[in-house]
């Protein structure tokens, strides 16, 4: 096997952590002795052991180390946190060669450990391109570059460009159904590897959604509840919520976690859920929320289902042109820029 599919394989393990290692990055390491796998590990959560450790101890015959090369999805730390640094364990086992997936850009990292192993005669080299894995972490790097929760945008349209009819709170009227069976498994999937989910009041009054995963394994997100001047989520359906929500509103609910800010100042209150252990936001409506975060150039991923009906008039979608890649999905179209 070559480099490329060890560093795949890093990838294939880290995934198995995704929406559990806030603040730290998701992580896979494979050892490889004579072109077999003799190790294995993953980051499984924050403060548990690193993907190096793990796949280091997994080794049963430890002599075999110093003949063998550890693949790693990112640079392996080179500075004291929770736990030892892994290159000092990499160098203390004789490992011949590292394979990194991509340098690591948080600044207490940052080349530092590739540094160390050379300096101990360990031959260190790079993923030829480093986009997928930089793809991979990109919350992480968000989070440590923007100072703030990566920002997935998601909502359903219908053919002719709108995403619900235009409905009141006295009529009670549920929301139209534009999406199919198998985007509605991939947004429950989706939900599962954030750490937030955010919606508008008015989505709250007019839906009372649960906001969990339930078509998919995994932890529902904490619910973030902006609040603005026309509409407020009942004090009822906030106490219904599987998880308890955080809401944005200028003035404090009581009994509930409250960033007291203007609604309006995404680029104030955002940062601010990093506080809340909330690196990766999902965004699901309302649709002049979508557009707030469209505006303000807070769209780091985008996802978009496009049904078969048309309704004619109703609620205009979201404004966006940048979509750059089109599946198709039962009867939706599905378009993704990452």
């Amino acid at each position: 096997m070559s480099d490329a599919k060890f560093l795949t394989r890093c990838l294939q393990l880290a995934n198995q952590a995704r929406g559990k290692t806030y603040p730290n990055p998701m992580v896979g390491a494979v050892i490889v002795h004579h072109g077999i796998i003799i190790g294995e590990g993953y980051h499984q959560m924050a403060g548990a052991p690193h993907a190096e450790v793990e796949a280091i101890r997994s080794v049963k015959d430890q002599t075999l180390l110093p003949s063998s090369t550890l693949y790693c999805s990112l640079e392996p730390c080179a500075h004291h946190g929770k736990t030892p640094p892994c290159c000092e364990l990499i160098s203390k086992h004789k490992i011949s060669r590292v394979v990194i997936g991509m340098q690591d850009s948080y600044h207490e990292v940052n080349g530092k450990g590739i540094q160390h192993l050379r300096s101990h005669g360990i031959q260190v080299d790079l993923a030829k391109d480093p986009t997928p894995f930089q793809q991979f972490n990109k919350a992480f790097i968000i989070n440590k570059t923007h100072f703030r929760p990566m920002v997935t945008l998601k909502w359903a349209q219908t053919n002719d460009g709108f995403i619900d009819r235009v409905r009141s709170i006295d009529t009670n009227e549920k929301a139209l159904k534009i999406s199919g069976k198998i985007s509605s498994l991939l947004t429950h999937r989706l939900r599962s590897s954030v750490s937030g989910i955010v919606i508008s009041a008015k989505t709250a009054v007019l839906d009372a959604p649960s906001l969990t995963v339930r078509l998919w394994q995994g932890t529902s997100p904490i619910p973030i509840i902006v609040v603005g001047d026309t509409y407020k989520p009942s004090y009822s359906w906030l106490r219904s919520l599987e998880v308890a929500p955080i809401l944005i509103a200028k003035e404090a609910y009581t009994g509930f976690t409250t960033i007291v800010a203007d609604s309006n100042d995404i680029t104030f209150w955002l940062p601010k859920l990093l506080e809340y252990d909330i690196g990766h936001v999902l965004v699901e409506g309302g649709a002049r929320l979508l557009q707030s975060f469209i505006r303000e150039n807070l769209d780091d991923e985008v996802i978009r289902y496009t049904g078969s009906m048309s309704i004619e008039n109703g609620i205009p979608a979201p404004f966006y042109d940048q979509f750059d890649e089109r599946t198709l999905l039962d009867s939706d179209v599905y378009e993704h820029k990452y």
